[in-house]
């Protein structure tokens, strides 16, 4: 269980959060929703342990682990809009600078575990510069479960990708939470992307509500 209370956060004058508070379970697929500049990657990075609240704490099974990086980092991985990958290496190397066990087992990852799921195992030996972006994106995703974190963040997972990595991305995600009982908070403006999702929430004017996961597009568009 991870728990998210009374979060805050400003930029000189400008409340971008004010008192977020929010829980995830195991196998909960979190949507985030909300207009552009509406602090919904600030939120991320906070809870990712990357940025600093003002105010708040971020709560493992009743322990809070704002300040302490390494918890964040054991439990927690979080997977920007941005491509993180370095572009001269493969797949199998980018894998191996974040990966703490040992190359046999990572391997093995490739063969039957996380990453075959991921398909990654298909370009392993493939440089991130000659990748398509679905690749990247799936690459990326590997990285970010390799230590088998209990949450998984996602920012935008699927923008700018073809329908078919789309569908790819939206099959992992329903894969992670309940095959693997893997929590998620995604931030989206896709739709179906949004209908994995077990809950919503809307950020705006600083604040997080949460909303029906049955709206069509008229009416979040109406919400945003």
């Amino acid at each position: 269980m991870i728990e998210i209370k009374g979060i805050s956060k400003s930029y000189g004058r400008h409340k971008v959060l004010n008192n977020i508070s929010f829980s995830v379970k195991p196998g909960d697929c979190i949507g985030i929703v909300g207009a552009n500049g509406t602090g919904k990657t600030t939120l991320l990075s906070i809870i990712s342990g990357l940025s600093k609240p003002d105010s708040g704490e971020i709560l493992l099974d009743g322990d809070n682990i704002l300040g302490s990086s390494k918890r964040a980092r054991d439990n927690i991985s979080y997977v920007p809009q941005e491509n993180p990958l370095i572009s001269e290496l493969s797949a199998i190397d980018n894998l191996s600078l974040w990966y703490n066990g040992k190359k046999k087992d990572l391997v093995k990852q490739l063969e039957s575990g996380i990453l075959k799921e991921l398909g990654i195992n298909e370009f392993a030996e493939k440089k991130v510069v000659k990748m398509s972006g679905g690749m990247k994106k799936r690459l990326s995703i590997g990285i970010a479960l390799l230590n088998n974190p209990s949450l998984l963040i996602l920012d935008e997972p699927s923008a700018a990708l073809d329908i078919a990595a789309k569908h790819d991305i939206r099959n992992y995600m329903k894969y992670y939470t309940s095959k693997l009982n893997g929590s998620i908070i995604v931030v989206s403006h896709d739709q179906n992307e949004l209908s994995v999702c077990n809950r919503l929430f809307l950020l705006k004017d600083s604040c997080l509500s949460e909303i029906s996961t049955n709206l069509t597009d008229d009416e979040l568009v109406k919400l945003l």
